[in-house]
């Protein structure tokens, strides 16, 4: 008796948990300084004369190689392991916040913080991405979420320490102790261990009654005639000595007239029965007809020759599957069927070019579902990282000091991570897509930042941040997670490293533009109006999208059936 072989699944718990744990604390020790970067950096970029253009440029090109590192992730990971991508991502992050403490021009800022360190926070949040979706499958909402978590509440806690940091030892001794506390990074990634430790069984629901053996010997009685599938006769030719040539398969079907009596033992495979007694005869080619076929214990021998077979109907002799007779055996009774000579053509050599397309999953690239994705995801993405930027000079301008900012940031980071502790369960049990979600999610985002542009008092301030920080938590829970909805597993590293290299090409395109508007309109506002503007702009190209496939689904829906 054959044995089933157990499928082995992704836990959705278990370690799970732990890797969670891990991710939570990589994320906690390598990202959370961005949104602190006009607090740590703004006065000594005001020593340089740095205005808010070079400053986009440093974001830009920290942001570029956090992206652009996505071309190195897939092969990275399928070379090595996204254990040993995120122990090498959080070492360079910790190394490129080090060597920044010297720094007194805008070249050595962009070597040591925007190269470096932004090249060790790609690899390390791709790499804790990539280990997340191989642990979760149904629960991977609140997986992302609990772990996104982590970064949430370092941005809440990161701006009073960093306050409290250029209080006691200035820009230089601040940048070396964040430095050394990124260095904890390397601690979360060795929680990340292979998923494959750590697969359980698949359980799979037994609806009826007990399960089949793999194959059982069923006597045949005359009561068996009514279990006949529609429209099939068994194939038996005569018994004796002729030579019978059979062309096509109406001459097959012919001969099809042995009509089946009882007392024979027959052997049926008892899985093609499990679930229904009918089956529809499949169409779909006429060999995937004879594939019912089985000749075990037998003589009989087929040469099928395809350019005269059929399509449009079913052949007369329709064949029943996974039989075999050992009490009737033709003694020497032959039916050949004249078959041309097979030609077996060399498989095709692919070029240099061809070989790099598929070790990189460029063929991704041909698919405008992913395109589109790729470009709304990099226009919030944009609007993102400009706006963390942006506030704290935003704030300043209007009169606030360091302590005001810290707070506003703090309030901000935690409705934010109220909303990745909450909505993750709901967001999950929900039958709308992922993408939608996020769609949603930024489009009442944009418009609430645009509402804060304009506030003054400190009272509205603090209450729009706070609704701004809850719809920024609810919207980046499903950030990501658009990719691995849309991916398979197999492609999800190319996938999301493609999608980091899309949102790197925006960055360094219209990163300094949202700098330049700022700098010639000499205006935070019309600033913070752009980031909404480049959200609008991801939420109107994907409803196109769905307006489009709408309308070809509803279009497909009313075509006529085809006439048989």
């Amino acid at each position: 008796m054959f044995m089933e072989q157990k499928k082995m699944v992704p836990p959705d718990g278990g370690w799970g948990w732990m890797v969670v744990l891990g991710v939570s604390l990589v994320n906690l020790c390598t990202r959370s300084i961005e949104q602190s970067f006009g607090l740590l950096f703004g006065d000594l970029l005001d020593e340089m004369g740095v205005k808010t253009t070079g400053s986009a440029m440093i974001m830009s090109a920290l942001d570029a190689l956090i992206n652009f590192s996505g071309l190195l992730v897939g092969p990275l990971i399928r070379a090595f392991s996204y254990r040993k991508v995120s122990l090498a991502g959080a070492f360079l992050c910790s190394l490129g916040l080090i060597t920044t403490f010297p720094a007194n021009n805008m070249g050595h800022i962009l070597i040591t913080y925007s190269i470096i360190n932004g090249l060790g926070v790609g690899l390390a949040s791709s790499a804790t991405f990539v280990a997340l979706n191989n642990y979760f499958v149904k629960k991977r909402g609140q997986a992302v979420g609990l772990s996104l978590a982590g970064t949430a509440f370092g941005m809440m806690v990161m701006p009073q320490a960093v306050k409290l940091l250029l209080d006691a030892y200035s820009f230089r001794g601040a940048i070396l102790v964040l430095g050394a506390f990124a260095l904890n990074g390397v601690v979360g990634s060795c929680l990340l261990q292979p998923a494959n430790w750590h697969y359980v069984e698949e359980q799979k629901e037994v609806e009826d009654g007990a399960p089949h053996k793999e194959m059982e010997t069923i006597k045949e009685t005359d009561d068996e005639e009514g279990d006949i599938f529609e429209d099939q006769k068994l194939l038996s030719p005569k018994l004796n000595s002729e030579v019978l040539v059979i062309e096509t398969l109406e001459d097959l079907g012919k001969q099809s007239t042995l009509m089946r009596k009882g007392t024979f033992p027959r052997n049926f495979s008892t899985l093609s029965f499990v679930g229904t007694r009918k089956r529809k005869v499949s169409m779909e080619s006429v060999m995937s007809s004879y594939s019912r076929l089985d000749f075990t214990g037998s003589s009989l021998q087929l040469h099928l020759e395809t350019n005269h077979l059929p399509v449009d109907k079913p052949p007369e002799g329709a064949l029943r599957r996974n039989m075999s007779y050992p009490g009737v055996q033709p003694k020497r009774r032959r039916v050949i069927v004249p078959s041309p000579a097979l030609e077996m053509k060399p498989p095709k050599k692919n070029n240099l070019w061809q070989k790099i397309v598929e070790f990189m999953d460029f063929d991704l690239l041909k698919d405008p579902i992913y395109l589109n994705l790729v470009f709304g995801l990099s226009m919030f993405y944009v609007a993102e990282q400009n706006f963390k930027m942006v506030t704290p000079f935003f704030f300043k301008s209007i009169g606030y000091d360091k302590q005001d900012v810290a707070t506003f940031l703090s309030v901000q980071a935690a409705t934010d991570i109220l909303a990745r502790l909450i909505l993750p369960p709901i967001c999950d049990r929900l039958t709308i897509s992922k993408r939608t979600l996020f769609m949603t999610g930024i489009f009442v985002l944009g418009i609430c930042r645009s509402v804060l542009a304009m506030q003054t008092e400190k009272k509205w301030i603090l209450v729009w941040l706070m609704v701004c920080g809850f719809f920024r938590g609810s919207a980046l829970i499903n950030f990501a997670i658009c990719i691995s909805e849309y991916s398979t597993l197999e492609k999800l590293p190319a996938a999301f490293g493609l999608h980091n290299v899309g949102k790197g090409l925006f960055v360094v395109a219209l990163g300094p533009v949202l700098g330049i508007i700022r700098d010639s309109t000499e205006s935070f506002p019309m600033c913070l109006h752009s980031q909404t503007f480049l959200i609008m702009l991801c939420c109107a190209a994907w409803s196109l999208e769905y307006s489009i496939r709408y309308l070809k689904s509803r279009k497909k829906e009313n075509e006529p059936p085809p006439v048989s």
